[in-house]
């Protein structure tokens, strides 16, 4: 690992989320693609269960230590299997683990290639040894995808897309390119892995669903195939369904407009008037528990107050919890004086050092020229408001996720004076400060509250916010 004072201080923050984990049940993992870049590996790897596939829920449940040569590890879950994402802002990876040791081959995180397009969760690839299910996966996405495009034309011509061309489309090979891919689905999902309800085959059906939905079936005979499928399906409860995302992405894909499809609305307003479940979920073909699953869906895709009475009147449905988390929240003042950072020196201090004054804070990071040209302008702002407000701080908050870079961005001083700090890349502190671009300024009033996280950049006007303020 890292020299340990070059992290001590994400180190200490984490140690009450998980910690350090020393037990023999565990899984390795290494980061690749990292080895050309001067700064190597990111330090840590924020470790998330993916609660539902329906809106992405997430929590932090560990974060975990990388050494200098990109391994780490991992617990492994104990009784079913689980969705985990890892976040190195920007590189995000999401996985399935099984319990029961299984999983024996290492996971391979990738670095993407291409360069990110966002501050945070920029997908990237992973993979495990050649006979995990997830590379088996894999090769039947990626073949579906030639047989995509092989069936491409066909498909806009008979949707009318490319004018008169209909009567050139070949039926027989578009039949057989069905087969072809039918055959493929059939042979994975008779493999041992695929072959009982699970994460993986929950994929593999989303992707022959999606097929399906492709060359044209109804939606009355996509919902008539996903319920034939789903009756199998009764060990698994419904919290344990709407964590696997391929088994949400079927269930969307099929009931997305089931409120215009399955019955008039005044019988849906009947029924959620009288609390009618089981007349809901006989139109839909589906079970009880399902129904508040459309219910919920209902409610994000067109809010209305009949999904929402229905909701007041079954309180107890399993999905409640899903359904009344929020997004992260800021932090307040509280939140706030228990934080800590680090100094140029690297010595952990509270952020209580801002009380009592304004403090204006600009995000940046080592390598970014809109950084170093906002870090000029930020040195103006403080130099015009010396003399007419005392009573403001000015302050450079590194989220740089190594030490090396960090230090790049520390030789980037034009004085010892320059207030410098380090959070390191810690999603708590992205969340908290709702820190989603760089540079970005943000306002903390002397008692440690969110003033505001949108405010100008220093040239683009921050210094008129400033001496406004009250």
């Amino acid at each position: 690992m890292r020299d340990l004072k070059s992290g001590c201080f994400v180190f200490l923050l984490c140690f009450h989320a998980g910690g350090l984990v020393f037990s023999q049940d565990l899984i390795q993992g290494v980061m690749s693609g990292w080895a050309e870049t001067q700064s190597g590996p990111p330090s840590f790897l924020f470790m998330y269960e993916a609660l539902d596939g329906v809106v992405g829920h997430r929590t932090l449940i560990d974060i975990l230590p990388v050494n200098s040569e990109g391994s780490f590890s991992f617990n492994r879950p104990h009784t079913t299997a689980r969705v985990y994402e890892f976040e190195a802002p920007p590189w995000s990876w999401k996985i399935l683990a099984r319990p029961y040791e299984i999983e024996s081959d290492t996971l391979t995180l990738h670095k993407s290639s291409v360069g990110p397009t966002r501050l945070r969760r920029v997908m990237s690839k992973s993979n495990w040894g050649s006979e995990h299910p997830s590379w088996k996966y894999d090769r039947l996405r990626l073949f579906a995808a030639e047989l995509d495009a092989l069936a491409l034309y066909d498909r806009m011509a008979l949707s009318g897309a490319v004018g008169g061309g209909t009567r050139l489309v070949d039926l027989n090979y578009t039949d057989s390119l069905d087969v072809v891919f039918e055959e493929a689905c059939t042979k994975l999902l008779s493999d041992s892995t695929f072959n009982h309800p699970s994460p993986y085959r929950d994929l593999v059906l989303a992707l022959r669903l999606q097929w399906k939905k492709d060359s044209g079936i109804s939606s009355n005979l996509l919902r008539q195939f996903w319920q034939e499928e789903s009756r199998a399906d009764t060990a698994r409860t419904i919290m344990e369904k709407v964590q696997s995302e391929g088994w949400c992405s079927s269930w969307i894909e099929v009931n997305k407009s089931w409120y215009q499809e399955v019955a008039p609305p005044s019988d849906l307003i009947s029924w959620v008037n009288n609390n009618n479940s089981d007349s809901l979920a006989l139109a839909l073909g589906c079970t009880l528990d399902e129904v508040a699953l459309a219910m919920w869906w209902w409610e994000l895709s067109e809010p209305n107050p009949i999904a929402s009475l229905w909701w007041l009147n079954n309180p107890k449905s399993p999905l409640t919890s899903l359904r009344m988390m929020n997004g992260s929240e800021l932090w307040n003042a509280l939140d706030l004086v228990k934080q800590v950072w680090t100094t140029p020196s690297l010595d952990l201090i509270s952020l209580d050092e801002l009380e009592g004054k304004w403090a204006v804070i600009l995000v940046a990071k080592s390598g970014s020229s809109a950084c170093m040209r906002e870090w000029s302008a930020f040195r103006a702002v403080e130099r015009s408001l010396q003399s007419v407000r005392n009573d403001i701080q000015f302050v450079v908050l590194s989220i740089d996720g190594t030490r090396l870079a960090w230090e790049e961005l520390l030789d980037s001083r034009q004085s010892s004076s320059d207030m410098l700090r380090w959070i390191g890349a810690d999603t708590r502190w992205l969340d908290g400060l709702s820190i989603e671009s760089i540079p970005q300024t943000i306002i903390l009033s002397p008692s440690l509250e969110v003033h505001s996280v949108s405010n100008r950049l220093p040239s683009q006007g921050l210094g008129q916010v400033l001496f406004k303020l009250k």
